[in-house]
């Protein structure tokens, strides 16, 4: 019986063999990077125009020996196409690749959240690097900021001067500070404007404060951000489950389960790219306008502290 672990050995494999681009992130890239023990899912950054190879990959591996079983989840998040990857969603979906195995959960990003551009891991490219999944990790959920606390630390200990933009810890926060080279600070500071913090704060526990303060920032925005989606697709399935009161999740061939999906998405107006550009700013402007409520901070100092809108929405 496949192991979430056997799974995404096999998996990688596969995608490697079929020319497709990818990287594995979040909790097997945790894993990988020693962060975490174990994860049931696993999550693969996959270029928008290649979603049509891994469909493909499924649907050989549907009529080979032994079968697989690839399914979209009940709450499936989009089709798994170009048009809605591309625009920020994911899409879910369950494989199990062996009767009466488990259901391995897969979820696939087209464009992920609060990264401009992803890399991979030098050492192994089948893993997004540290940097990309430290971004992915500033979520609203507790249990995540942990991890970017230590892969930054673990960045820092490898020389990549990208750590200074992630770390959470006031004593290798100032370290790598103070390993900045001068004409590389003006850059920095105006991706984390925190640093420019960091010389004229000599108070330790004032500096921890804004990192903490910093920190529910990302947490506000991504959770606006979040919720835009979220509010889109409810909406979305209310429209197809009211028109056409059709049971979900149907058992059938993959190629069919996408097709429906994508052709209810389409009729029933899931947004591609719910994420406009009003709607970036205004995402923005609402988190940090909380932010500033929860962290006990006027909005002009809440400003001034937090990254720029290309940073937490690219």
């Amino acid at each position: 019986m496949q192991t979430p672990l056997d799974f995404l050995n096999t998996f990688r494999v596969e995608l490697r063999a079929s020319g497709i681009r990818f990287a594995i992130t979040s909790g097997m890239a945790c894993v990988h990077y020693g962060l975490q023990q174990t994860t049931k899912d696993s999550d693969w950054i996959v270029p928008p125009d290649q979603a049509v190879g891994v469909r493909s990959l499924f649907v050989r591996h549907e009529a080979s020996l032994p079968p697989w079983a690839v399914r979209y989840r009940s709450i499936f998040g989009a089709p798994f196409e170009a048009e809605w990857i591309a625009g920020g969603w994911t899409s879910h979906l369950s494989v199990r690749t062996e009767g009466g195995g488990p259901d391995h959960h897969v979820d696939f990003f087209g464009r992920p959240p609060r990264v401009k551009h992803w890399n991979v891991d030098p050492s192994d490219p089948d893993f997004a690097d540290r940097d990309t999944v430290t971004r992915m990790k500033k979520t609203d959920r507790d249990r995540d900021w942990p991890i970017v606390g230590g892969l930054a630390s673990q960045s820092f200990a490898r020389n990549d001067s990208r750590a200074v933009l992630h770390l959470q810890a006031v004593e290798p926060l100032r370290r790598a500070w103070a390993a900045t080279p001068s004409g590389a600070r003006e850059t920095a500071c105006t991706v984390r404007p925190l640093l420019a913090a960091i010389d004229r704060t000599a108070d330790d526990d004032r500096l921890e404060f804004l990192v903490r303060a910093e920190r529910i920032v990302w947490e506000s925005v991504n959770r606006g951000r979040y919720g835009l989606y979220q509010t889109a697709w409810k909406a979305f399935y209310r429209r197809w489950q009211q028109a056409e009161d059709c049971p979900w999740p149907r058992s059938m061939a993959f190629a069919d389960q996408h097709a429906l999906v994508t052709a209810a998405a389409r009729r029933y107006d899931l947004p591609a790219a719910p994420l406009t550009a009003a709607a970036r700013v205004t995402v923005y402007e609402t988190g940090l306008a909380r932010a500033a409520v929860l962290a006990n901070l006027e909005p002009s100092d809440i400003a001034n502290l937090a990254p720029p809108i290309e940073e937490m929405l690219p």
